[in-house]
């Protein structure tokens, strides 16, 4: 049997225990998080780093918050569109100066959806990683990996407007 036991305040009042009340003004200043804009953050994110992923059969390397950023700013160039996200295509190219550019992955985010814009998010080669100067200096030790700079390009392409071009460094 489980045993309760009130506490009450011999001189205290309960204002002081408790701190002040909050006002509108306060509630108001805080800002309150879209769960729907949220899920759809967490969703992009996900289904962009597993679509690279199983296509480079996981020989890539990203940088620790870039994925992160990329969903955010695929979140603010779908905003204005009359679809929204719902009619965004995404591709995903790799820029390598001794490879070329490949074609990484592409994403309808709904198939159900008309098609209103497109994105191309251009991921950058980082030369000056240690991982890539250790490729090069043993090549022998295995399959390449391909490391991610943290600068990227996105490309936004509306199908009724001219192309906009967004640098993120």
């Amino acid at each position: 049997m489980a045993h309760l036991k009130v506490l009450t305040p011999v001189e205290a009042k309960l204002s002081d225990l408790l701190g002040p009340l909050p006002i509108e003004e306060g509630l108001l200043e805080e800002e309150l998080e879209d769960p729907v804009e949220t899920r759809a953050w967490v969703v992009l994110r996900r289904r962009v780093e597993e679509e690279v992923r199983q296509n480079t059969h996981n020989s890539i390397v990203f940088p620790p918050h870039l994925l992160d950023q990329v969903a955010e700013h695929v979140l603010e160039l779908s905003t204005d569109e009359p679809c929204g996200l719902r009619g965004c295509v995404l591709f995903v190219v790799y820029e390598d100066p001794e490879l070329g550019e490949q074609q990484l992955a592409k994403l309808k985010t709904d198939k159900n959806m008309p098609s209103t814009h497109l994105l191309v998010l251009k991921l950058k080669a980082d030369p000056t990683s240690w991982f890539t100067k250790m490729a090069r200096i043993f090549r022998s030790l295995g399959k390449r990996k391909m490391v991610v700079s943290s600068r990227y390009e996105l490309l936004k392409k509306n199908f009724y407007d001219d192309p906009q071009v967004l640098m993120v460094q």
